[in-house]
């Protein structure tokens, strides 16, 4: 099962303190952060203000040439309270910081940043929501079939596999975390693709099969490797 760690190029951004939850959930500019962060929805009820963080993650997979089934994206997590966490398909691009992830995650996925929710356009989650793990622990998520048919897609080129991982209760459902004006806070810190320690990196676990070409002849002019199944039967099982 091949092990891919994250490139070096992921990171995180924050929305900085902001009035209005729509405001602060719909930013279009960030700021980058220089203390342990990962996925983060806050509600701070002494400024009335929001607070976002989330993290982008980017995998070389040009070295994968047989077809993945299964995939699990795995993070070391600091806890504070804990909470869920959702992997999000992202379109940002890992070699330019300086266009702000907030404002490009959804670049090329047809969705638009302003007033996204989970059922817009261009937001395709690769997993389910993930209970974070305990404290210095990897929290692992096992990647959906969206996830899989993107990495199939992309698999074997120049193409890197990204993702974003988002707070799940407040940022990925757009709901408001100021419940009842007092303190709300959701927060996640995670290791990065940086750490001196290699087992403590991100990291994709793929499992690989190669793909069936199927048996070698024409059914009534149709080639072969336009046919899955015969009467039921895949074509790899039929010689």
């Amino acid at each position: 099962m091949p092990v891919i760690e994250a490139n070096t190029t992921d990171g995180y951004q924050a929305s900085g303190l902001t009035s209005g939850w729509d405001n602060t959930h719909d930013k279009t500019s960030g700021q980058t952060l220089n203390s342990f962060f990962g996925a983060r929805a806050e509600y701070n009820a002494s400024r009335g203000a929001y607070f976002i963080v989330r993290t982008f993650f980017d995998f070389n997979v040009q070295s994968i040439s047989t077809n993945v089934t299964s995939a699990t994206f795995s993070v070391m997590t600091e806890q504070n309270g804990g909470n869920d966490i959702i992997v999000v398909k992202s379109g940002h691009d890992p070699s330019d910081t300086s266009t702000l992830w907030f404002n490009t995650w959804l670049t090329g996925l047809g969705g638009t940043i302003s007033g996204w929710g989970t059922s817009s356009t261009g937001v395709t989650a690769f997993s389910s929501d993930t209970a974070t793990a305990a404290n210095l622990n990897f929290t692992d998520f096992t990647l959906n079939a969206a996830a899989l048919s993107h990495l199939n897609s992309i698999r074997g080129t120049t193409t890197p596999f990204k993702i974003a991982v988002l707070n799940y209760d407040y940022d990925y459902l757009d709901v408001d975390p100021n419940l009842d004006g007092t303190d709300n806070l959701q927060r996640v810190g995670f290791y990065y693709a940086n750490h001196s320690t290699s087992a403590k990196r991100p990291h994709l676990d793929l499992t690989t099969a190669a793909v069936a070409t199927g048996y070698g002849n024409d059914v009534i002019g149709v080639t072969s490797t336009s046919i899955s199944k015969v009467i039921g039967v895949a074509t790899a099982d039929i010689e």
